[in-house]
């Protein structure tokens, strides 16, 4: 485009100027993309840019927040930019602009990315990605508790479904972001069934709902708690069986069931929770086999499945069990010999298996152990070597009771 300059100082070229000045505008027509006036030459029309990093966003289910962009872009050329945003998985996060902002609406629980697009007039662009973590809003999850479990009986429930910061309600405990820990509510007249939302509260640690009156199954999305280091729900008469997604709490060091009447068989998902150093089940309606699985627990210390219904051999991997303590294995029905394998179990100070149906005679490998306490009555025929050598055992323990063979 080239503007007509001809009427510019024609009186002074009178002749030939008119060949010069043409000559002129064809060599600044070839070199410039755009002539405006006379002699002034138009810049190309430059692309928005992205001005800095938009900080990582959390956002509640169902809830929405929103973010200005007016100072994450600006435009060369002054133009007004228009926004658009779209995000990496829908099922976690939607996301619209309006204006100059972009709101984020949590839909569950998780982590996306959101796009936002600045476009100029001229179709020119500029991107920039941000993440958006979705939580469950906690405060929800115990008002649901709450409810749920009859709280306004609980023995103690102050601060509960007050604006009091999570902290200061009754048994709950944050951590220095503000996200619930802990929640220890035993012996608090607990009454109802857990529900599942419990499995929201992803930062939770510790979980203790002991000696309460819970009933109803165990909420398999306790399974997702993938930080519990602690879970307590003995003493209550929960029925049903055992998850087995609590074999994905990689960072679970207690698991305590006992004193429910907890039905089926052991998961042996159990055999995943490598950090575990205690397992209690006693006193449930367990039946099945002892899952070998549990053998790979390689951190566990005390081991407690007496009373309950098992059947079956007591497994030789537990005698893999190198940081084992104590074995409480009695009143069930397990049956066969004793594994001369559970011989290995070198830091093992209890071991009861009376009120079974094992028989033969008590393996010599038991021998290189330093029981403190060991028991074997009333089985079907199991008995201790009638030895001199098995007597100054026996005489090192501090208290034993089984019959000797004949």
């Amino acid at each position: 485009m080239v503007a007509d300059c001809r009427h510019r100082d024609t009186r002074r070229h009178q002749t030939g100027g008119a060949l010069r000045l043409a000559v002129t505008v064809f060599v600044l027509a070839a070199v410039a993309p755009w002539v405006v006036g006379c002699g002034e030459t138009a810049v190309d029309p430059q692309p928005p840019v992205a001005v800095g990093d938009i900080a990582e966003l959390t956002v509640y289910v169902g809830s929405t927040e929103s973010v200005d962009l007016a100072g994450y872009f600006s435009d060369p050329d002054g133009d007004v930019l228009t926004y658009t945003a779209t995000t990496s998985d829908a099922g976690v996060a939607t996301a619209s602009a309006s204006a100059s902002a972009v709101t984020v609406s949590g839909v569950s629980q998780g982590t996306a990315d959101v796009t936002v697009t600045a476009t100029d007039p001229g179709g020119l662009l500029a991107t920039q990605d941000f993440t958006v973590i979705v939580r469950p809003n906690e405060r929800r999850v115990l008002e649901i508790l709450y409810n749920e479990l009859g709280g306004d009986g609980w023995a103690d429930n102050r601060n509960w479904k007050t604006d009091a910061p999570l902290d200061q309600w009754y048994g709950v405990n944050t951590d220095a972001d503000g996200w619930v820990d802990t929640l220890h509510l035993a012996f608090n007249w607990l009454n109802g069934q857990m529900p599942p939302e419990l499995g929201d509260l992803s930062d939770l640690e510790f979980l203790n709902l002991s000696s309460n009156s819970l009933d109803g199954e165990i909420p398999p999305e306790l399974g997702n708690l993938s930080n519990l280091e602690f879970l307590d729900l003995g003493y209550n008469p929960l029925t049903g069986e055992i998850p087995p997604g609590l074999g994905d709490l990689s960072n679970l060091e207690r698991l305590i069931l006992s004193y429910n009447d907890l039905t089926g068989e052991i998961p042996p998902e159990l055999g995943d929770l490598s950090n575990l150093g205690v397992l209690n089940l006693y006193r449930n309606s367990l039946t099945g086999e002892i899952p070998p699985e549990l053998g790979s627990l390689s951190n566990l210390e005390d081991l407690y499945l007496s009373f309950n219904s098992l059947v079956g051999e007591i497994p030789s991997e537990l005698g893999s069990l190198s940081n084992l303590e104590s074995l409480h294995l009695s009143n069930n029905r397990l049956a066969g010999e004793i594994p001369p394998e559970l011989g290995g179990l070198s830091n093992l100070n209890v071991m009861a298996l009376d009120d079974n149906q094992l028989t033969g005679e008590i393996p010599l490998d038991l021998l290189d152990l330093s029981l403190y306490l060991f028991y074997w009555s009333d089985n079907d025929g199991l008995c201790a070597p009638n030895t001199v050598e098995f007597d100054d055992w026996l005489g090192g323990l501090l208290e034993w009771s089984g019959p000797r063979c004949d």
